[in-house]
Order: structure tokens, then sequence, then C-alpha cells
């Protein structure tokens, strides 16, 4: 993605909005006081799934959604070490329960899957152990 947005012309602030697009919002629409605050969250690209669908061919990426982006870098700051308080200030909820239940739970789910994995870890070499104790005496 920073290399998509590297390759955007200067002055350009958007990843997913095409130059083309961001031009007419600013020369036509906004120009004539037709753009409200709500407009730039909500009409910006007139086919957003389009557009990232191309992103994710370039990059090779057979399935994904834009939250799936989100998603990764907050689950990213938890596992980086950032207290769980300033990821859901950076997520920009004003409940913890959002943060953790969407976001942190995937981070307690690979804690289980750790657990799971150095317990059969821990079971094949006690299994070794025995094997070699029994074959040597």
């Amino acid at each position: 993605m920073a290399d998509h947005q590297s390759k955007q012309p200067e002055g350009y602030p958007y990843v997913f909005v095409p130059p083309s697009r961001y031009d007419w919002i600013q020369k036509e629409i906004r120009a004539k006081g037709l753009w409200t605050y709500s407009d730039s969250r909500l009409r910006v690209v007139n086919n957003f799934s389009r557009e990232f669908n191309l992103i994710l061919a370039r990059a090779s990426v057979e399935k994904g959604n834009f939250h799936d982006i989100r998603k990764t870098a907050i689950c990213n700051w938890f596992a980086q070490g950032l207290k769980e308080y300033d990821v859901m200030v950076l997520a920009g909820h004003s409940d913890f329960r959002t943060t953790h239940k969407f976001y942190l739970a995937v981070a307690h789910n690979l804690k289980e899957r750790v657990r799971q994995a150095n317990a059969r870890g821990l079971c094949q070499k006690l299994v070794q152990q025995v094997f070699l104790a029994c074959k040597s005496g």
C-alpha cells in the first residue's frame, strides 16, 4: 500500500481516491460549495470496491476487504506492546469493549493456539525421551 501511495502525484492525500476523481471533487463540486465534511467521508470514491480490488490484485492478494487493513494495524499495535488503552484511543473507540471484542480478541485466540502448540511440542519431546530411554534400557 505504501508503494501504491508513493506512486500517487504530489498533493494527492488519499491512497484509494484516483487523482482524476480528487481533481473533479475539488474543482467542480467543492468550488461550488456542494461538498460537506460528511460527503468527504461517504462519497469520495463512487466505486470504492472496484478501486480496492484492483489494488489487491496488483498486490497478488486473492481475497480481502478494506477493513482487514485496519484490523491488521490495530492487532499489530497490540502485538508490538502498545497498552490496551492506547490501542483503543488510536482506533477511535470510545468504549474499550469494542476494541477488545473486535480486535484484541484475535490476540487471545493466538495466545491459546500458542499454548496448544507448546503442549503438543512438549508431549512430543516427552514421548521421544521415553522412547529413547526404553530403547537404551
